[in-house]
């Protein structure tokens, strides 16, 4: 019986001491291998040799772009403003200018075909004045040949924001486009296939070949039409947990095949099961605290058997706080596989789970990162998890492969005598906790419920820090600031855990006799932020380094550690209540 938990290697030496940090296969019955981080880009490097990104992106429209600032009008329906004192642009335009819509206004002469439109965070757009929803990401439909009024309205919740990019593809050119992405789609498959099934027949593995050498639309199809009864785990089990404390199991498959989860008291000894059906590959399933041993069955593929570690009861509470991973995976990967050695008995991941939350094989491979977790995950959104949803601020693809059922982006649960409140600011358009609105009314009732007043320790969630130094410009999200410090006293909070800036950040204040610590992890694997810090607020501490939270309650103490992807300790505090 081999060990599957990692960077370890005289793990399976004890087994006995560290079971509760260890998943583990039965390699004598395995019929796949599990996808990694290093199979995923094995798979993206053929796929790029064998179908490269080329051809026509269009035609780019740069100049002579009108540009309208300071517009804070909340909401997604708006009218456009007068853009008669405006000032011209080139693109790529970006200014730093958070919580603010950026307006852009341009005369073209457009083929019938589509609008590419790149915008940072997100984008609305008019055609002559009649608005036009996208059809699919940041691509919209131009419906004939014509001369237009081109207006678009960037919707800047983070940062430095502004319009990167718009092209125009004809007819002929978005053909090709989307012909090329599916047989790119079609091939990723065909080749994750080959990677992890260990037992394709010599008839299977040549019409992967014949249709590697060959990638026409009709050899792709016809080989994965022949494979499609070959699932693969797309994404290894991981573990979620709702806020009324039910365990959820959650895996993804490329085949919604009847499937059976086979788990027991041993890894010999997987005698119960239970019938899950997924949809659009995606499988969730309710699962008794008590279970261990289990592994996934779907026709002929067959699972290692994975061990759900179980924490003795003790007066010792330990979590792992993280945000922005943000595709940054080989970092990310690497948090996860190093956070075992510390036995979490969950973590919290503060937002912007992935870099582009339109992009379905980014929550896959963030998924099986989280899997090398062996632990309960909590994932809160943030704005990235929101890209190209910009029409409705629904981040669909987080709410796919991540959310639990009944359950809304922001929510409230209790560990023992931890009480946590997870916020989703993303949900309005500018980001924050308008007074009039549903989650600000349930925040405030969360607050004052008998499970956060009763806790002996209280954590606020938030993927936008109420205060931070470390990006220029940047001061924290006054919004939320606004919102809470009224509060800190009345309402208790100890901890405030955030993300947004990639980086490290701590400041412990008082509020009247309530004393808070605000942390910013924000390096788990995204792009660092620079040296250069603003000018306030001034934090306590700043390092702009890849890293995560590890923190431990004992009773009337909390200790918290920052820890580097080397496990060196850069930061450390503690907090003791009276």
């Amino acid at each position: 019986m081999g060990c599957k938990r990692y960077n370890l290697p005289f793990f399976c030496l004890f087994l006995a001491v560290l079971l509760s940090a260890c998943n583990m296969e039965n390699s004598g019955e395995v019929n796949l291998k599990p996808f990694t981080l290093r199979v995923d880009e094995k798979v993206t490097k053929a796929v790029n040799e064998i179908l490269p990104l080329v051809g026509s992106e269009g035609t780019a429209i740069n100049t002579r772009w009108k540009v309208v600032l300071n517009d804070r009008r909340g909401g997604l329906d708006v009218s456009i403003p007068s853009f008669r004192r405006a000032e011209f642009v080139s693109l790529p335009h970006r200014i730093q200018l958070p919580d603010h819509a950026i307006w852009y206004q341009t005369e073209v002469e457009l083929k019938q075909g589509v609008l590419r439109v790149n915008a940072d965070d997100g984008a609305q757009l008019w055609l002559n004045e009649e608005r036009i929803a996208p059809e699919v990401g940041g691509y919209y439909a131009v419906a004939k040949d014509g001369k237009y009024i081109l207006t678009i309205r960037v919707l800047n919740n983070a940062m430095a924001g502004g319009l990167r990019a718009v092209r125009s593809l004809n007819d002929q050119e978005w053909q090709a486009k989307t012909a090329l992405s599916e047989r790119r789609k079609l091939l990723r498959g065909l080749l994750s296939k080959k990677a992890l099934l260990l037992n394709l027949s010599e008839y299977e593995k040549g019409l992967i070949e014949k249709a590697k050498h060959s990638p026409a639309i009709a050899n792709l199809l016809a080989a994965a039409k022949q494979l499609t009864v070959k699932p693969i785990l797309l994404a290894e089990p991981v573990f979620q947990k709702s806020v009324n404390g039910q365990l959820y199991l959650r895996w993804v498959s490329s085949s919604n095949a009847n499937t059976e989860l086979v788990y027991g008291a041993s890894a010999n000894e997987l005698t119960h099961e239970i019938n899950v059906e997924g949809t659009d590959g995606v499988f969730l399933t309710a699962v008794s605290d008590s279970i261990k041993f289990y592994r996934i069955v779907q026709d002929e593929m067959v699972s290692p058997v994975y061990i759900f570690p179980q924490n003795e009861k003790s007066q010792n509470q330990q979590f792992m706080v993280w945000a922005d991973s943000q595709s940054g995976w080989k970092v990310f990967d690497r948090i996860m596989r190093m956070s075992n050695q510390y036995l979490p008995h969950f973590s919290i991941g503060a937002g912007d789970l992935v870099g582009q939350g339109d992009d379905e094989l980014e929550y896959l491979r963030l998924l099986r990162s989280m899997h090398r977790g062996g632990y309960i995950h909590y994932p809160v959104p943030g704005n990235h998890d929101y890209d190209r949803y910009y029409e409705d601020l629904r981040p669909n693809n987080y709410s796919k492969y991540l959310s639990l059922p009944n359950q809304q982006n922001y929510f409230a649960w209790k560990e023992g005598d931890l009480a946590f409140i997870a916020l989703d600011l993303n949900e309005t358009f500018p980001v924050g906790l308008p007074n009039n609105s549903e989650q600000y009314r349930w925040f405030m009732q969360q607050i004052q419920s008998e499970a956060w007043t009763s806790a002996k320790w209280r954590f606020l969630v938030s993927h936008h820090p109420p205060y931070s130094q470390g990006w220029p410009g940047y001061h924290g999200e006054i919004s939320l600031r606004e919102v809470l410090e009224p509060l800190y006293e009345e309402a208790k909070i100890d901890m405030v855990i955030a993300g947004h800036t990639h980086d490290y950040e701590r400041l412990i204040k008082n509020y009247g006799a309530q004393q808070i610590a605000f942390v910013v992890v924000g390096g788990a694997g995204g792009g660092l932020e620079p040296i250069e810090n603003a000018a306030y607020p001034k934090m306590d501490t700043v390092m702009s380094i890849h890293h995560f939270g590890l923190i431990n309650v004992i009773g009337d103490t909390l200790n918290f550690r920052a820890i580097d992807t080397e496990h060196k300790i850069i930061d450390k505090f503690s907090l003791t209540h009276e």
